[in-house]
């Protein structure tokens, strides 16, 4: 009886071990397959239109470029605000001196090997300077809010540019799945027209029409795959991406917004939106107060400059030496004859003094006695220059000046960018009816002569017309839509709309 316990509890035991390693096989298997799925899902990571925008403007170096300019003027700004705060300095000099010098304690030349050393400490503040600092301060800002507008300018530029990398891939894609399909279709024209060659409806030469509208239908699958090839490797190098990177867009349902309408659109509207969304345009009036506060900071030469300054200053020299004690000698009389008899004279006063026990001055000893301080106020007044203020002054107007037509110049450009955006969509929007029209058309004129084909009606040679105008009518309405699509995407750019294909 114990001996079948032991066996069952050993049993109950082996059991429980066994269901705890299924347990934790099953979650290992769970985990693993979790990996797996998530391995998977990464490599079928796609990219939004969004998503590549954002990553290009975080990754570009163009953009790093000009967002490293805009941290050089922030801190050119941060530079010309400190202009007001005092400087201190401190000043520590040590050495030795050889023959004739002037000691630097005593003042006195001596002709002996002297050591010394020197300490001292300065301030000065700017208490006027014609308005330089204040002005200074003033165009280091403007300047900072110009390079920022410039970076921002940028980061539009390269979104423009990957928004038409991202379509001409869509359009690419859509054009190679035609061109595919085409294939399929040629493909089953052949098998039709073998099947009506060898009923003896048709003769046996029309089957090289068709063979060779499968080698041309083939041949037009290769290029779009190549074009699609290429449309990637263009979104890729505007990321910064690796050419070998596997990267896949996202492909959202392509259509016209229903209330497009670019027609009823007018140029000063839009205009008035874009001189309020466009960074370039910002980034030149920034430039035209940046420019005018220059004119100031060259005036500002022209008026004399006040600062106030402060010294601390003490030596030490090894010659400094005191005597611990001084010996009075009285000077020898001088001899004279009075009434025939010899005598010396003694001037009350009259005695040598010799110093006793002489001793060098410790260092801090010296520092404390010889400590100085001055305190002044300097005033500089400009009264001849060569004419160089003068100069000056005249180059800041005239950049200045320059300033001011650089952002006419940049308006205008914007007004023209926007007459050419409008007169393209609307243009865009003529092409796209035009070529829905010639599809329609075509698609009908393929289906009549396709049935009269079947029937015997017509040759191969009519039927592959028919199909290669229906092909060319199909890939120019792929083109005009996403042609107008891009251009009604221009003009959501300049009202000021995020860029996205919703």
């Amino acid at each position: 009886m114990p001996y079948s316990c032991t066996r069952i509890k050993t049993a109950g035991i082996r059991n429980n071990y066994l269901v705890l390693n299924m347990k934790h096989t099953l979650k290992f298997i769970t985990l693993s397959l979790a990996l797996v799925f998530a391995r998977e899902g990464a490599a079928q990571d796609t990219w939004s239109l969004e998503r590549c925008i954002q990553y290009a403007q975080d990754n570009n170096i163009t953009i790093k470029q000009a967002q490293a300019n805009v941290r050089t003027t922030i801190l050119a700004e941060r530079q010309a605000k400190a202009s007001r705060l005092p400087n201190v300095s401190a000043s520590f000099d040590a050495g030795q001196q050889f023959g004739r010098t002037i000691d630097r304690t005593t003042n006195q030349f001596s002709t002996i090997s002297t050591g010394f050393n020197s300490v001292g400490v300065s301030a000065g503040v700017s208490l006027f300077n014609g308005g330089q600092i204040h002005h200074g301060v003033r165009q280091a800002g403007w300047d900072a809010q110009a390079a920022q507008a410039d970076a921002d300018q940028s980061a539009n530029t390269l979104a423009l540019q990957i928004a038409q990398a991202y379509l001409n891939i869509l359009l690419f894609e859509e054009q190679l799945k035609n061109a595919r399909k085409r294939v399929s279709q040629s493909q089953e024209q052949l098998n039709v027209t073998q099947k009506l060659i060898d009923a003896g409806t048709l003769p046996a030469a029309d089957k090289y029409n068709i063979l060779a509208q499968l080698a041309q239908s083939e041949q037009a699958e290769v290029q779009a795959q190549n074009s699609v090839e290429l449309a990637y490797l263009t979104l890729k190098q505007l990321l910064q991406l690796e050419p070998d990177y596997d990267l896949q867009i996202e492909r959202p349902s392509i259509t016209i917004p229903a209330d497009a309408r670019p027609d009823e659109v007018t140029l000063t509207p839009v205009y008035n939106t874009a001189l309020g969304t466009q960074p370039n345009i910002r980034a030149a009036d920034y430039r035209i107060k940046s420019a005018e506060e220059g004119i100031y900071l060259a005036k500002a030469a022209y008026w004399p400059s006040v600062s106030l300054f402060a010294n601390l200053s003490s030596n030490y020299s090894t010659a400094y030496k005191l005597p611990g004690s001084y010996l009075r000698i009285p000077e020898p009389g001088i001899p004279v004859r009075i009434d025939g008899e010899n005598k010396s004279l003694q001037f009350i006063g009259d005695t040598t003094i010799i110093p006793q026990n002489i001793r060098t001055v410790g260092y801090l000893d010296q520092v404390d006695q010889n400590f100085g301080q001055s305190v002044g106020l300097s005033i500089n007044i400009p009264i001849y220059q060569n004419g160089r203020v003068r100069l000056s002054v005249e180059r800041a107007k005239l950049n200045a000046l320059n300033a001011q037509l650089q952002q006419t110049q940049t308006r205008q450009q914007l007004k023209n960018d926007i007459q050419t955006a409008i007169a393209n969509a609307r243009a865009a929007r003529k092409q796209l009816d035009a070529a829905q029209r010639t599809f329609d058309a075509n698609q009908i004129a393929f289906q009549n002569t396709e049935k009269r084909h079947t029937l015997g009606a017509v040759n191969t040679l009519d039927l592959t017309t028919a199909k290669n105008n229906l092909d060319i009518s199909e890939n120019d309405l792929v083109v005009a839509r996403y042609d107008y699509l891009f251009k009604l995407k221009i003009l959501d750019f300049y009202e000021g709309k995020p860029l996205s294909m919703n």
